[in-house]
């Protein structure tokens, strides 16, 4: 495993154990704060409500608004490394792969790439809904059926119904260990909300076409499907700069910079 590759496992299991610790003392009845309070998507949500009405949608505070402009501020910087150097459920989602790796090849359930262009559109019409509803209801609509709040309050959190929590945490999870970051890739409103500002990331991986041989190695490790053997700079703005590529690349030719 090279040092990148390290590196990024230390950073994903600090915030897993973190929020993983914040559910255990809830489901021991220890009195704390949910991972809600700590929550980038909420001050996305919010922010359209403080806009309209002047004030915070249910339990959204001043922290999930300063949360989700500093991930707009590190999206400017950093592209999408939020997402596969912090995010729980990304981890978790590496997670899955990686044990779906072990007995079912990459290719056999893969999702058409006509399929996958379009289901990777649903995610804008996830946030949307969410943000329109949410608004309307002045109340977390999207709370049950999100599969990190679920998760990490063990179904225990504010105002959820088990069964269907469960429902949709299994349906999450079981599709994501199928087809590979599916959550990620197709309905996960945060990333979403961030796209647009990936796409302008001042840190992202560049190519060096002197020393690539063009052996693809690079575009096979990738997550989300992007050739990187085919471009300069990878300006995509799905590119979460996980640097698998960068760590599978034998020859050295790609690196990170402005």
């Amino acid at each position: 495993m090279t040092k990148i590759k390290i590196t990024r496992r230390v950073f994903q299991l600090f915030f897993l154990g973190s929020v993983s610790y914040l559910m255990v003392k809830l489901l021991v009845g220890v009195p704390t704060r949910t991972v809600e309070y700590y929550c980038p998507m909420g001050g996305v949500v919010s922010i359209y409500g403080l806009f309209r009405k002047q004030q915070f949608i249910c339990a959204l505070s001043e922290m999930n608004l300063s949360l989700a402009l500093a991930l707009f501020a590190g999206v400017i910087l950093t592209k999408k490394s939020f997402c596969s150097w912090v995010c729980p459920i990304g981890a978790v989602s590496e997670g899955l792969a990686w044990i779906r790796g072990k007995g079912i090849k990459k290719q056999a359930l893969r999702i058409p790439d006509a399929a996958d262009v379009w289901l990777s559109k649903l995610k804008y019409v996830v946030l949307a809904v969410i943000i329109i509803l949410s608004y309307r209801a002045s109340e977390l609509v999207f709370r049950g059926y999100d599969p990190f709040y679920i998760l990490f309050t063990g179904t225990r959190g504010h105002g959820l119904v088990p069964v269907v929590s469960v429902a949709v945490l299994v349906g999450v999870l079981a599709g994501t260990f199928l087809f590979e970051m599916s959550w990620c890739r197709y309905l996960c409103p945060l990333g979403a909300a961030i796209d647009p500002l990936s796409r302008i990331g001042f840190l992202k991986v560049k190519r060096d076409g002197d020393k690539c041989n063009e052996c693809g190695a690079c575009d096979r490790v990738c997550p989300h499907r992007i050739p990187v053997s085919k471009l300069q700079k990878i300006t995509r703005m799905d590119c979460t700069n996980c640097l698998e590529c960068v760590s599978q690349c034998g020859p050295g030719a790609l690196d990170v910079g402005v």
